[in-house]
């Protein structure tokens, strides 16, 4: 796994509109932003992001030749007339470093973005209209190149948005993508003779452009959205801020053909250590606080490796009158296991929006270039940075806790739990504990002892992976103190018989305290945890539950920024290869 933090440490906090900034550490330093200026000759792979339209019906086209500005349309041109998809019409003028797009339908715009080079940055702002010519939405973003320092490009995007229904404001977004990318070269790769005369024919006989076709990448990313939705009396409705970070490794066919059983113009990832974060509040139309709530997700995991951890945790509050009624709190990890792999995370092309054809150029590219290369949609669509995740909370691969109350554990190790707390007149008066967690046995029964016993000793089929354990726990509190509680705990043993199978069994504890008086019971069941507790499942479906329905709203949030369509829809018929 990577660790760009000693080489790019500045965490976010670049700001639109400002061409340097102070940006803090993970220690809450303060430390200076490394923003430089990009000279005129520096621009000069803009050539290679050429501006190209789509659709046909090409129409009054100047020749003039744009000299040194950065944007470009095919052919060199400075104007440039096109009937795109939809039917719209997209007129596109240059003018030095400027760039002015307009899009028609019929006489009335409904499109316009204009794009300068600033103080070493890219900068575009982009505008639609209502039917009435009304501005409906507004987006300003933002690119700079960064500082190289020790091997690792930088490159940071803000953008700043902003929705109108007839003049008011309904919707703001500002967020910020800021990235690092390191090209570590060529790994050490062999070729058989047959793979080599095969591949060879295209190369010229030339082995080591061959070997360089596979290349390995590292890339850190650390995203941050704040987004706030207001009621048509201005009142804040909803806020949501997250943040999405992720250090990932790739290894890279850039080749035409297959290379060591990877596809041409292909991308595998190696290893990702990903987190996200997601805090969502809800208000009433007098601005009252409703609900609050946050969850994280981390996750560490490897290609084909049985190592893998998840983590996450949720917090969520209730209020009524301003005051708490309810509070849930809880973890859940996860290990990778034999035949149970975790769930998939975004990766590094699902955050960038690129296909493994665009991220597997000739050369291997760096951060100015990957986070460039779809400038054209990211600075027109704010839904762009926040597909990975909406896409993934969609196919439910967050939910991991919920899955696994609803269908059964699958042999995994895991531990969960969750606390639920009922609070009157702002004093707490009722708290309930439950806790479940699955470990792997390591010693089962006799078999070190007897490895060649009778029947069951020369079987695994009998004997399981993994035993469980529960607790529940349910008191009663008046002035801050326990005046009554019930509690229950469960767990799995094997008992090991010499001469046949061992025999999954569960001890039951019970426990009860009121009026300052204890009792208590253990039972012995012959079965698994189920048979000992049937509730076994609480903390589970409590805390997949809570999980759940901020993850759904991550989903419609992601659904509702998109509104107009698919990015292809929304996006300009531009293309923007990135800073240099």
């Amino acid at each position: 796994m990577i660790d760009p933090v000693s080489s790019a440490s500045t965490a976010l906090a670049y700001t639109v509109n400002r061409t340097r900034s102070d940006s803090v550490d993970k220690s809450g330093a303060s430390a200076q932003a490394d923003v430089v200026s990009i000279s005129d000759e520096a621009i000069r792979k803009y050539a290679a992001g050429q501006i190209e339209t789509e659709g046909a019906g090409e129409s009054g086209q100047d020749t003039n030749q744009t000299g040194d500005s950065p944007w470009k349309l095919s052919g060199g041109l400075t104007h440039s007339e096109r009937t795109l998809k939809n039917g719209h019409t997209e007129i596109i003028d240059i003018d030095g470093g400027t760039l002015t797009v307009h899009e028609y339908n019929g006489s009335r715009l409904v499109k316009s973005v204009d794009g300068t080079m600033l103080d070493g940055r890219a900068v575009l702002d982009t505008s639609y209209y209502d039917e009435n010519g009304k501005v409906s939405q507004t987006i300003h973003a933002e690119m700079a190149r960064l500082e190289s320092k020790s091997g690792w490009s930088g490159a940071v995007m803000n953008r700043s948005v902003s929705w109108y229904d007839n003049g008011r404001v309904e919707r703001t977004l500002s967020d910020e993508m800021y990235m690092r990318t390191r090209n570590t070269g060529s790994p050490t790769i062999s070729l058989s003779g047959n793979d080599f005369s095969r591949m060879t024919g295209d190369l010229d006989g030339d082995a080591t452009t061959l070997v360089r076709k596979l290349t390995s990448e590292d890339h850190s990313l650390n995203y941050h959205a704040d987004i706030q939705e207001f009621y048509d009396n201005k009142q804040l409705s909803k806020s949501f801020a997250i943040d999405q970070s992720g250090d990932f490794s790739q290894v890279t066919n850039r080749h035409g053909v297959e290379v060591e059983g990877m596809g041409p113009l292909s991308t595998d990832e190696i290893s990702h250590d990903t987190q996200l974060s997601v805090v969502s509040e809800e208000y009433d139309r007098d601005g009252n606080l409703l609900r609050e709530a946050s969850v994280t997700d981390k996750q560490k995991d490897g290609k084909g490796s049985k190592d893998g951890k998840q983590y996450q945790t949720v917090d969520v509050s209730w209020y009524e009158d301003g005051k708490l009624v309810k509070h849930g709190n809880g973890s859940f990890s996860l290990d990778e296991f034999d035949g149970h792999s975790l769930a998939k995370r975004p990766g590094v092309l699902d955050l960038l929006g690129l296909k493994p054809e665009e991220y597997s150029s000739p050369e291997a590219q760096d951060s100015a270039e990957l986070l460039g290369s779809k400038l054209a949609e990211s600075s027109s669509a704010p839904e762009f940075f926040l597909e990975g995740a909406g896409r993934a909370a969609a196919k439910g691969q967050y939910g991991s806790a919920s899955h696994m109350a609803q269908y059964g554990r699958l042999g995994q190790p895991f531990s969960a739990d969750w606390t639920t707390e009922l609070y009157e007149d702002g004093e707490l008066v009722m708290r309930k504990q439950d806790s479940h967690q699955a470990r792997n046995v390591l010693n089962r029964g006799v078999d070190d002892r007897l490895p060649f016993r009778t029947g069951g000793g020369l079987t695994d089929g009998d004997r399981p992976a993994i035993l469980e354990r529960t607790a529940h726990t349910t008191e009663i509190i008046e002035d801050g103190k326990t005046v009554a509680s019930e509690s229950q705990e469960a767990r799995e043993f094997l008992q090991p018989d010499e001469h046949g199978p061992d025999t999954l069994m569960t001890l039951v504890d019970y426990d009860q305290m009121q009026n300052n008086d204890e009792d208590g019971i253990n039972v012995f069941y012959k079965g698994g945890i189920s048979i000992g507790d049937p509730d076994s499942g609480a903390a589970l479906r409590s805390l997949g539950e809570e999980l759940d329905l901020v993850m759904d709203g991550l989903y419609e949030l992601y659904r509702d920024v998109r509104g107009r369509g698919s990015l292809g829809e929304k996006a300009s018929s531009f293309r923007f290869a990135g800073l240099d």
